[in-house]
C-alpha cells in the first residue's frame, strides 16, 4: 500500500513560491476565504506551504485543503486565531470540567511507524466525545498541526491509532472522523475496537484519502497486530494492561512543546522531536540510526582520498556526502535541550561537522597510539559530543542495500 502512495517532488524555493501564488489565485476566487489570502504573516504563510506540500504541490488540491483548514480553524478557534499559530497554553486552555491536552486522550507518540510516519494516538470514548466534541477536535487539530511542523511528516503523512474500549452497537466514530480528518491529511488509520466474543480480525477499507485498518479483538491482540504488520512499537502505545491511560511520556511532550513555542518562529521550524531512520544524529545521545551508519561508512570509505586531495578535492568529497544523505531523505540533526530535541543543520554547519568527522576518524586510524595511556582513561567530553556512535563502525556494523518497491535503493543495518 505504501508503494501506491504519491511521492512529493523535490522543488526549489522559487518553484514552491510560484505554486503558492497559483494556490492563492485559486483561493482568491472563493469569497469565504478571499480576505485571508492577502495575509502575509510568517506563521500563516508557513501553514499554507505545509498544506501545499501535503498535497504534493498540486495547487488545486492544496486550495481545497487550505479552505477546509481555514473553515475548521474558524469554527474551533474563532476569527481572532484563524491567521495565527495555535499555542498550547494561550489558545488551548480549558476549565477543569472540560477535556484538555493534559488529560492525554490525544497523544503524539515519540516514535514513527514502519513507513516513517508520525504516530498520533486517540483514545475514543463515544459517550465522552459526544459531550466534549469541540474540545476533542481542538486538541486533535493542535496535535496534527504540531506533527506537520516536521517536513518528514509532511512528506509521509500521519498514522493515527484510535482505541475504542467501549464500543456500542452503533459506532458514531466514522461521522466524527469526517470532521477530524478534514483540515489535515491522515495517510493511515488504525481503528482498534475491543471485542471479547470473537477472534482477532483486521478489516481493510478506504475512507476517502485514508487507508484504514479496523482491528477487532482484545487490547493485547490489537497491540500485537500493530507491531507485527505495521511496525508501531507497542511499548509506545500509552495504555496499561487494563486499558487505562499512561501519561508519563505525554507530560514530557507537553513540556517540550512549551519549550519549542518559546523559541522564535524561524528556529521553531528547524526543531525535530522524533528523528527519522535516515537522519544523521550529532550529539551525546547514543542512537544507532540507519543514517548514522551510512554516514560513518561513507566517511570511512573516503578517508584516504580525502587526505590525499587538495582543498578543492576535499570540498567535493564533503559535498558528495552531504548530497548523498539528503538524497536518501536524511537530515543532519544536532542535539539540543539536553538531548530532548534536535535542530536541523543547514549546509555550512553540516559541512563543518563532516570535516570534524574526517579529522576524528583519521586520528583513530592513523595517529600513533600512546601505549602508556590506560584503556580506561577518561575521554574528552568534546570528542564525545561531536562523534558519538562511531562504535557501529568500529564494531563492524554493516548495511545491506535493498531495493524498495518504488525502485529506490535503501538500506537495512545491523
Amino acid at each position: 500500500k505504501d508503494c501506491e502512495e504519491e511521492t512529493i517532488p523535490k522543488l526549489s524555493q522559487e518553484q514552491v513560491n510560484e505554486l503558492l501564488q497559483q494556490t492563492d489565485a485559486l483561493l482568491a476566487r472563493r469569497w469565504r476565504v478571499a480576505n485571508l489570502v492577502a495575509d502575509d504573516s510568517p506563521a500563516f504563510d508557513a501553514d499554507k506551504k505545509l498544506l501545499l506540500a501535503t498535497e504534493g504541490y498540486n495547487p488545486s488540491k492544496a486550495a481545497n485543503r487550505i479552505e477546509d483548514h481555514w473553515k475548521t480553524k474558524m469554527e474551533l478557534f474563532g476569527p481572532d486565531l484563524v491567521d495565527k499559530k495555535i499555542a498550547l497554553y494561550d489558545d488551548l486552555s480549558s476549565d477543569k470540567t472540560e477535556i484538555g491536552v493534559g488529560d492525554g486522550y490525544v497523544q503524539l507518540l515519540p516514535t514513527r511507524d514502519l513507513a516513517g510516519r508520525a504516530v498520533l494516538f486517540f483514545q475514543y470514548d463515544p459517550t465522552l466525545y459526544s459531550k466534549q466534541a469541540k474540545n476533542f477536535r481542538k486538541i486533535l487539530f493542535y496535535m496534527m498541526a504540531s506533527a506537520l511542523e516536521d517536513k518528514e511528516t509532511v512528506r509521509k503523512g500521519i498514522s493515527m491509532v484510535v482505541w475504542n474500549g467501549t464500543p456500542k452497537w452503533f459506532d458514531p466514530f466514522w461521522n466524527a472522523f469526517a470532521k477530524i480528518g478534514a483540515p489535515f491529511k491522515i495517510s493511515k488509520l488504525h481503528y482498534c475496537q475491543e471485542t471479547h466474543d470473537m477472534p482477532y480480525s483486521v478489516q481493510e477499507k478506504r475512507e476517502k484519502e485514508t487507508d484504514v485498518r479496523i482491528h477487532k479483538g482484545s487490547l493485547q491482540e490489537c497491540l500485537h497486530g500493530l507491531v507485527g504488520a505495521y511496525g508501531i512499537p507497542s511499548h509506545f502505545i500509552p495504555l496499561t494492561f487494563d486499558g487505562s491511560l499512561d501519561l508519563k511520556e505525554h507530560l514530557k511532550w507537553i513540556e517540550l512543546r512549551r519549550r519549542i513555542e518559546s523559541f522564535p518562529l524561524p528556529q521553531q521550524l528547524k526543531i525535530i522531536v522524533v528523528p527519522a531512520q535516515e537522519d544523521v544524529l550529532l550529539g551525546k545521545r547514543k542512537m544507532s540510526m540507519n543514517g548514522n551508519v551510512i554516514y560513518h561508512q561513507m566517511v570511512a570509505s573516503n578517508i584516504e582520498a580525502y587526505f590525499e586531495a587538495n582543498e578543492d578535492g576535499k570540498q567535493k568529497i564533503r559535498l558528495e556526502i552531504w548530497t548523498a544523505i539528503l538524497d536518501r531523505g536524511g537530515r543532519f540533526l544536532l542535539q539540543i535541550e539536553n538531548g530532548n530535541l534536535w535542530e536541523k543543520l543547514e549546509m555550512q554547519p553540516a559541512m563543518h561537522k563532516i570535516t570534524q568527522a574526517f579529522d576524528f576518524l583519521y586520528s583513530q586510524y592513523y595517529a600513533p597510539k600512546d601505549e602508556t595511556v590506560s584503556a580506561t582513561s577518561k575521554k574528552s567530553p568534546h570528542d564525545e559530543d561531536l562523534f558519538f556512535g562511531w562504535n557501529d563502525l568500529f564494531d563492524q556494523k554493516r548495511c545491506l542495500n535493498l531495493i524498495h518497491c518504488k525502485g529506490i535503493e535503501t538500506s537495512a543495518c545491523w
